[in-house]
């Protein structure tokens, strides 16, 4: 009879006993042996196991095993080994004399510590069997193995084999599900997985911490209870109809937060599917998508972020097996970094650090150092340059997974692209940035405030003006700078338009400046509001008016001068004409009368003169006619003009003229004009018997006269404004010879036509004046280098003062009247210096500029404007232009000397 030895234990209940027989087996080889085969029965009572030995008939004592496809070992009473067969030999790799006579805890060095050893010594002790798994370090490698023991008589028979493959298997296993759930932990939503029936059997972290209800109750349907009830008949209906249908799930609800807020979601799920094409299994992700649903109706491209935020493609995941250096990365990572697929599958991370902008690679680099080190998550926001898309913006997560020993094997996470938030935020930044750069160069004090008039911002000149601190001011707190009589009044009207009736505000108040003093503004308040007109803050400013109050105060004053100077000619002139009537032919009365009448209109006609002598030159159409002209000879003129004056008030008129012979360019009569009225504003408002001092000379290049006096003086605060329009000090008690206050203001004027500056100077009331005017010296060579000097102005006549007095200062100059003259000069010239009035008919004095620096970009030339305004809105256009500096017309030479390069 030919049986394997799987038959031996083949037979009915009847012949499950104890027996033995004489059998032919089938060997490995093909061959046959003859044996005598004991069967023993162990384990009465339960499922039945059996030992059965083999022996060749004709060998006593010598099992033969080698057929067993499992390794054998018997033992005896003291564990040492008396048979082995050749399975075990080859699971074990070494030959039969290293294992016979010794014992189990001698050929297999460690085992004794090991859980078989007690398990044997049990089985040994109780005559028991036992089924026992075992992993043991062998030549160089773990090993696991099954291995079940049997007492047979006095011995113990081991029989096992490797079940190393299996376990590998289970490990691996294990290691995908700890992979997978690390992902998913990485991930910034929420990650589930269903049964086919709908039972949700798995969350990810992310749903515990944004929910915050603990692990035991969230699995199941109990998660139903966590969305906003209109929503969950809908989603009820769809997810039913997924799970009925197979096909994919996707909604949007409103999920409770740990916060008891209810936020907007979007819920997704494809269902796992076997070979078979059946579902095993739904897999799903929650987004919180709740800022972006706010952000739709404010924003027109809503809709298209919202579609991006949510799209799965937009988030990619990754696995690094980190001692491997491969880089396992899905489609969508792919796809944002532009890496080929070979390198996705496998490639090393260096193939993502070359992607890396080059700015962020280094952070990138130490952030993954870092978590690797101490093993907390990786988190962080870095650039990357796609091809044929640009830049784009990421944020990278990612945990460590270590083994045993705690060295990191691998790393995975995910990576969420934020380009579209980050171009908004950075849009923010920038509109944020351009508004407060403006609100800071704008001359107007600026400010903004909550819907409820809460002011929580100002801008820079706030504070320059007040001296005061944000902290100081903030709410309420601006209070503290308005003047005592008008506080209460501003507050009042303030809190009835912008807090009650929530309209714009104006009012017009003083402010108390850093110095005490009090100054007059015009303020305003616009509120800003939202689509439904709901107001959201106020933007104010406060423009200082002092400069027109004062102006028309002055005003105010001239036209009442004005009409009394008119009305003082009158009254003799009547009377005058009075006596005409009353003498008849009396040659007496008509010769006196003829007198006060030629007399007054005299006076009347230089007060005309003098008005429209000031009209001209505020207008500038004042003709300038320049021609050498001596010191000496326009002092000369003018002493003879207002001689008879001091005269007339017994002033003693001291003369200095020791540079007399110095010549200046300019209009004699017009210069003559100035001194003169110097020297007849010294005599009005010196005392009778007072002294006047005029003084000549030539110093650094320039004529200097002074005209000095011992009268009356002028207060501090006269002295700024002393050259204004109708200023005025206060007059002699006779008030004889006031005039209108319009002498000062001609004089300034004519002074800057000639390229010169006048000042005005006084120790006080009481301690007399001094006036000084500076006129450039005729051929004089000033110590600075001469320039070439492009002028683009108007050519003719009236203009021609400015060019003059530049050559005058020993600078070449090239006028130019239009642009492409300017451009064609400035190929050739190469100035040092560009003046561009840009008030100018058909020239763009600001385009101009733009294109002549752009034509010599690696010269330096200065760039100044010529305007007609000093406004600060005016300086800062110019400064965006190219300009270095802006200079208001008429321009004095000095002040040009000083910004000339």
């Amino acid at each position: 009879m030919h049986r394997s030895v799987g038959e031996l234990m083949v037979g009915s209940e009847q012949q499950l006993d104890d027996a033995v027989w004489l059998a032919e087996l089938i060997t490995y080889s093909g061959g046959t042996i003859r044996c005598e085969i004991a069967r023993k029965c162990l384990g009465r009572g339960g499922p039945q196991k059996c030992l059965a030995l083999v022996r060749r008939a004709q060998a006593d004592s010598e099992l033969i095993l080698h057929a067993i496809n499992e390794g054998f070992v018997l033992l005896d009473s003291d564990f040492r080994i008396q048979r082995i067969n050749d399975e075990a030999l080859r699971i074990d790799g070494r030959p039969r004399e290293a294992f016979i006579g010794k014992t189990h805890w001698e050929a297999w060095p460690g085992s004794e510590q090991l859980p078989i050893a007690a398990a044997y010594r049990k089985a040994m002790r109780e005559r028991s069997t036992a089924t026992i798994e075992q992993v043991y370090h062998h030549n160089g490698q773990d090993m696991w193995l099954e291995i079940r023991v049997y007492p047979v008589e006095q011995s113990l028979a081991l029989f096992y084999r490797n079940i190393t493959p299996r376990k590998l298997a289970e490990r691996a296993m294990r290691d995908s599900e700890a992979k997978f759930r690390t992902i998913a932990d990485a991930m910034p939503q929420i990650v589930w997985s269903a049964l086919p029936d709908g039972f949700h059997d798995y969350f990810n972290q992310r749903w515990y911490d944004y929910t915050g209800v603990p692990e035991d109750v969230a699995q199941g349907h109990a998660w139903e209870g966590l969305f906003h009830p209109d929503d969950v008949p809908l989603m009820q209906a769809r997810w039913q109809h997924s799970l009925a249908t197979g096909e994919p799930y996707e909604m949007e609800f409103r999920l409770r937060h740990r916060s008891g807020e209810y936020r907007w979601a979007l819920a997704r799920a494809l269902p796992v599917r076997n070979e078979n094409g059946e579902i095993v299994r739904w897999m799903g992700t929650s987004t919180d998508i709740h800022d972006s649903v706010e952000m739709r109706a404010a924003l027109l491209d809503a809709q298209s972020r919202l579609e991006s935020a949510l799209d799965a493609a937009e988030i990619g995941t990754w696995t690094w097996e980190i001692q491997q250096d491969r880089v396992h990365a899905d489609s969508n990572l792919a796809a944002m970094f532009g890496i080929s697929p070979e390198d996705a599958d496998g490639g090393p991370i260096s193939s993502y650090f070359n992607v890396v902008h080059p700015e962020d690679v280094g952070n990138v680099r130490k952030g993954i150092e870092q978590s690797l080190a101490s093993g907390v998550p990786y988190h962080e926001s870095f650039r990357v340059n796609v091809p044929g898309d640009g830049v784009r913006y990421m944020q990278g997560r990612g945990v460590v997974a270590s083994d045993a020993e705690g060295k990191p094997m691998r790393m995975s996470g995910a990576v969420l692209d934020v380009t579209r938030q980050q171009l908004a935020d950075e849009a923010l930044k920038s509109s944020e940035l351009t508004f407060r750069t403006l609100a800071d160069n704008i001359p107007q004090l600026a400010w903004m405030a909550d819907s409820d008039g809460s002011i929580y911002w100002y801008n820079n000149r706030w504070f320059e003006y007040t001296g005061t601190t944000l902290e100081e001011m903030q709410g309420w707190g601006w209070s503290k700078v308005h003047h005592p009589d008008h506080v209460e009044r501003v507050v009042s009207l303030f809190r009835k338009r912008i807090v009650e009736d929530q309209e714009a505000w104006e009012d017009t108040f003083p402010l108390r400046g850093a110095d005490g003093q009090y100054r007059w503004f015009l303020s305003r308040a616009v509120p800003i509001r939202d689509e439904h007109g709901k107001v959201q803050r106020w933007l104010g400013t406060n423009t200082d008016i002092t400069p027109q109050r004062e102006a028309e105060q002055r005003k105010d004053d001239f036209l009442a001068l004005l009409a009394h100077e008119l009305r003082n000619p009158l009254a003799p002139i009547s009377t005058a004409a009075q006596l005409l009537k009353m003498g008849g032919r009396n040659p007496e009365y008509i010769q006196r009368s003829s007198e006060i009448i030629d007399r007054q209109v005299k006076h009347m006609t230089e007060l005309v003169d003098d008005l429209m002598d000031v009209s001209r030159v505020t207008r500038g159409l004042v003709s300038i006619e320049r021609k050498e002209v001596t010191v000496a000879d326009v002092v000369t003129d003018a002493v003879e003009q207002s001689r008879p004056l001091m005269e007339s008030r017994n002033q003693q008129l001291a003369l200095d003229v020791r540079d007399g012979d110095a010549e200046v360019l300019g209009d004699r009569t017009r210069l003559v004009q100035v001194l003169a009225n110097l020297l007849n504003n010294a005599a009005k408002y010196t005392q009778q018997g007072g002294r006047i001092e005029l003084v000549a000379e030539v110093r650094d290049g320039h004529v200097v006269i002074r005209v000095a006096d011992n009268g009356m003086g002028m207060d501090a605060d006269l002295l700024p404004r002393v050259f204004e329009l109708f200023a005025q000090a206060e007059l002699t008690p006779d008030r004889r010879g006031g005039g209108l206050g319009l002498g000062l203001a001609l004089v300034k004027s004519i002074v800057g036509l000639h390229g010169g500056q006048v000042t005005a100077d006084s120790a006080g009331r009481g301690k007399g004046s001094t006036f000084t005017v500076t006129l450039p010296l005729l051929h004089q060579e000033g110590t600075g280098r001469h320039l070439h000097i492009l002028l683009v102005d108007r050519d003719d006549d009236e203009d021609a003062e400015l060019p003059a007095a530049l050559e005058a200062e020993g600078h070449m100059v090239a006028l130019c009247g239009d642009e492409p003259s300017a451009l064609e000069t400035a190929r050739e010239l190469h100035p040092d210096a560009v003046l561009i009035r840009t008030d100018m008919p058909g020239v763009e004095g600001y385009a101009l500029a733009r294109q002549l620096r752009a034509m010599h970009p690696e010269e330096h030339a200065t760039y100044i404007a010529l305007s007609d305004s000093d406004q600060s809105h005016d300086k800062v256009i110019a400064r965006g232009a190219g300009f270095d500096h802006q200079l208001e017309r008429p321009v004095a030479i000095g002040t040009l000397r000083r910004v000339l390069p």
